[in-house]
C-alpha cells in the first residue's frame, strides 16, 4: 500500500534559482511546434495591411481587414477552448462580414458610420446562442467573456481604416512593418534564459522597424513612428505570451488566430495616433 505524499513547497527563492540556472520550464512560451505557426500568422497579417494600406486603395484595405477578422473568428474559439466551438465562430465570422460591409457603405468621413450596426448584430447573435444551442448554455459567462473579447478583436480592426492617412497610409505601413519585424524576436528569445528579454527587446525593435519604414516610405524621422512601432510591438508581444498559455495554441487554427489578434489589436493605436497632430 501506497500513500501519496503532497509535494515539496517550492518557495520564491528556489524558483529564482532554478530560473538562474535555466531548468525551470517556461509555463508561457508556446512549444517548438506552434512558435513559428504564430510569428508567420502575425508577420503575414501585417504585412498584408501594411500592403493594403501602402496600396491606398481603401477596398484592399476593407479586404484585408475582414480576412483577418475571419482567420481569427474561426480559431479563436478553439485557441479559448469553447464548449461551442461551431457557434462562437460563426458569431465572429459574422460580425467580420458585417464589419466589412459597414465600411464599405461609409466612402468618407465619418468612415464608422455604420459600424455599430455591424458590432450590434455581432452582440444580439452572441446573446441569442446559448438559447438555441444547449452546449453554449455550459460554462456560459466563460463563453460569453470569451466571445466578447474576440467580437472587440475582430470590430476593432476596423480601426485600421478609420481615417484619412497621409503619406501612402502612413500610420498602418510603418505599424505593419514593425509588427512584422518585431515578431521575428519571438524566435530569437523564445527560450528559459532569454525569455525575460522578449518584451523589452520586441519594443525596440518595433520602434526602430517603424522609424526606417517611415523614412523609407518618405516620411522622413519623426517621433510618432517610434511610439507607434514600440507600443504597437509591446502590445501585440505581451498578447502573444498571454495566448501562449492556452492548451489549444499548439493546434494549427489556435496558433494562426494568435498571430492574427496580436495585429488586429494594436488597431486603436493607430487610430489614436492618426487622429492626433502628430503626422
Amino acid at each position: 500500500m501506497t500513500t501519496d505524499l503532497p509535494a515539496p513547497h517550492e518557495s520564491r527563492a528556489s524558483r529564482r534559482a532554478l530560473r538562474a540556472a535555466g531548468t525551470e520550464s517556461d509555463a508561457t512560451a508556446p512549444t517548438a511546434r506552434a512558435r513559428p505557426v504564430v510569428v508567420a500568422a502575425t508577420v503575414v497579417v501585417a504585412l498584408l495591411l501594411a500592403a493594403a494600406a501602402g496600396s491606398g486603395e481603401r477596398v484592399l484595405e476593407i479586404v484585408s481587414v475582414v480576412v483577418a477578422g475571419l482567420v481569427v473568428g474561426v480559431g479563436w474559439p478553439r485557441l479559448a477552448g469553447s464548449r461551442s466551438q461551431v457557434g462562437m465562430g460563426l458569431v465572429l465570422v459574422v460580425t467580420a462580414l458585417a464589419l466589412g460591409a459597414a465600411l464599405l457603405l461609409q466612402d468618407e468621413e465619418p468612415y464608422l458610420e455604420h459600424v455599430p450596426a455591424a458590432l450590434a448584430l455581432g452582440v444580439v447573435a452572441m446573446c441569442l446562442h446559448p438559447l438555441v444551442r444547449a452546449s453554449a448554455r455550459v460554462h456560459l459567462a466563460q463563453d460569453l467573456a470569451v466571445t466578447s473579447l474576440g467580437l472587440l478583436l475582430v470590430g476593432g480592426g476596423g480601426l485600421f481604416v478609420s481615417t484619412d492617412f497621409v503619406g501612402g497610409g502612413g500610420p498602418v505601413v510603418v505599424v505593419g512593418v514593425a509588427l512584422a519585424v518585431a515578431a521575428l524576436v519571438d524566435l530569437v528569445l523564445e527560450r528559459p534564459r532569454a525569455v525575460r528579454w522578449l518584451v523589452p527587446a520586441a519594443m525596440l525593435v518595433g520602434g526602430l522597424a517603424a522609424v526606417l519604414a517611415n523614412a523609407v516610405i518618405g516620411g522622413g524621422l519623426a517621433a510618432w513612428p517610434a511610439l507607434l512601432g514600440v507600443v504597437g510591438a509591446g502590445a501585440a508581444v505581451s498578447l502573444r505570451r498571454a495566448m501562449a498559455q492556452l492548451p489549444a495554441i499548439d493546434g494549427v487554427l489556435g496558433a494562426v488566430a494568435a498571430g492574427a489578434a496580436s495585429v488586429l489589436v494594436v488597431a486603436p493605436l493607430v487610430h489614436l495616433v492618426a487622429r492626433l497632430p502628430l503626422t
